[in-house]
């Protein structure tokens, strides 16, 4: 059935983000990590600060128990809820603990390699490189061990990435000069 798509400016926020998601894992779970699957992945859209990079959604299931998880707060019209940090000044989103979370989705930036092709280049300092470079490396189409730069489409992407099932651990990293991100770091599946 074809149906009108709500506006995005309707759209619900997730509690749950990658940067909370990945925060929670590395105050409480990093040593074992937290069994994880990937559900879907985007095909590639717009990205409004740079005409050369492209966005890719990657949702990802919560398969294994995380009795704690940090999340937004979200009000009844669907957006999380914000204050005025009196220290810094800057708009926070409110925090709190939820248990058990489902899902979270991940946005990711690529480099267009071939717009025609829709070939994207992974670096290796980019957030997606560790979990991009994991998922190739276990259907056999990157070297074990791989730390090179490489191009793929989204299509093989894709076709790595859905139904690929992990241990899923953190780091923090940061920029030359900059800010501090956290990265997703997949590791084998340990049977119980």
């Amino acid at each position: 059935m074809v149906r009108i798509q709500e506006s995005n400016n309707n759209k619900q926020d997730d509690a749950v983000t990658s940067k909370y998601f990945l925060s929670s894992i590395m105050s409480w779970y990093n040593e074992q990590g937290i069994h994880c699957g990937i559900e879907s992945v985007s095909n590639l859209f717009e990205n409004k600060n740079d005409q050369n990079k492209r966005g890719v959604a990657v949702r990802l299931s919560v398969l294994g128990e995380m009795p704690k998880c940090r999340a937004r707060v979200i009000g009844e019209d669907g957006k999380a809820i914000r204050y005025l940090d009196d220290v810094s000044g800057e708009e926070r989103d409110e925090i709190a603990i939820i248990s058990d979370p489902q899902e979270v989705t991940f946005f990711f930036n690529v480099r267009i390699e071939d717009v025609e092709k829709n070939e994207i280049s992974i670096n290796t300092m980019s957030s997606c490189f560790p979990l991009f470079n994991y998922a190739f490396q276990q259907t056999g189409e990157l070297p074990e061990g791989n730390n090179r730069s490489f191009i793929c489409d989204i299509d093989e992407l894709k076709d790595a990435l859905e139904g690929l099932e992990f241990n899923a651990t953190a780091e923090s990293k940061k920029f030359k000069g900059g800010n501090a991100y956290y990265v997703l770091i997949p590791n084998p599946v340990v049977a119980e």
